[in-house]
């Protein structure tokens, strides 16, 4: 029987006194928790570039503030190094556009630095159990303007088992390809499948589908287990 090992955090800030407050309130949470710590973007990718006989990263904290890199910029960088990863925000930015952009590029959390000691707890709880999380005030109307009136809520959405492996993926962040690659299907198939997403909760865009998803419990996003998600790839690559 294989053993689950516990998740691998990568943190990311240039100041050791947020890595660590970040490592202790993670452990709170999760006691065998295991941690990697990087100060810089070359250090980060230094470290998500280690061989298959390293022990992988599950999750990254990012700070979008380095002394090397500043911005999105940092977070496609780490994106496009760790295409399977989830990756939360922490910053010292408390900016809707900021945050919409971090969605768009792939974060599945953002969490501001400046943030009460509940909204903080409860946006590194979320980073933990694998959920979204975003601050309220960020998923308001006002402050949505990809936000649609006609989406649909995710709890009447019905999704075939493969859609619901390619959404798992989505709302981590991954692109068409990375979803391809972790299905064993063609990318063309990937699109199609979330193109057939998009329709079902009436979204145009990933960043909508993220917004929506955000607000919903995660039970309807579940994955299936590796085998029955191989077994439908290689009926799919047959077909």
């Amino acid at each position: 029987m294989e053993v689950l090992r516990p998740p691998h955090y990568l943190l990311v800030d240039d100041h050791s006194l947020i890595r660590e407050g970040m490592m202790q309130a993670i452990r709170a949470l999760e006691p065998k928790a295991r941690f990697s710590q990087a100060n810089s973007l070359q250090a980060t990718l230094e470290r998500l570039a280690h061989g298959p006989d390293a022990d992988p990263i599950d999750v990254v904290l990012l700070d979008l503030g380095l002394p090397d890199s500043r911005g999105t910029a940092t977070l496609q960088a780490v994106r496009q190094a760790a295409p399977t990863q989830r990756i939360g925000i922490i910053t010292g930015q408390n900016d809707v556009q900021v945050a919409l952009e971090c969605i768009h590029h792939g974060a599945s959390c953002f969490i501001p630095k400046l943030a009460e000691i509940d909204g903080f707890t409860m946006a590194l709880r979320a980073l933990v159990e694998g959920r979204l999380h975003f601050p309220s005030e960020l998923l308001s109307p006002a402050d949505q303007p990809d936000a649609t009136d006609e989406a649909t809520p995710a709890q009447s959405v019905r999704l075939t088992p493969r859609q619901k492996d390619v959404l798992t993926w989505i709302l981590k962040g991954c692109t068409n390809q990375a979803i391809a690659d972790a299905l064993g299907i063609s990318a063309e198939t990937v699109k199609l499948h979330v193109s057939a997403i998009f329709r079902a909760y009436g979204v145009h865009s990933r960043t909508q589908l993220v917004l929506l998803c955000s607000r919903q419990a995660p039970a309807a996003w579940a994955p299936r287990s590796p085998e029955e998600a191989s077994q439908e790839g290689r009926r799919e690559s047959l077909a």
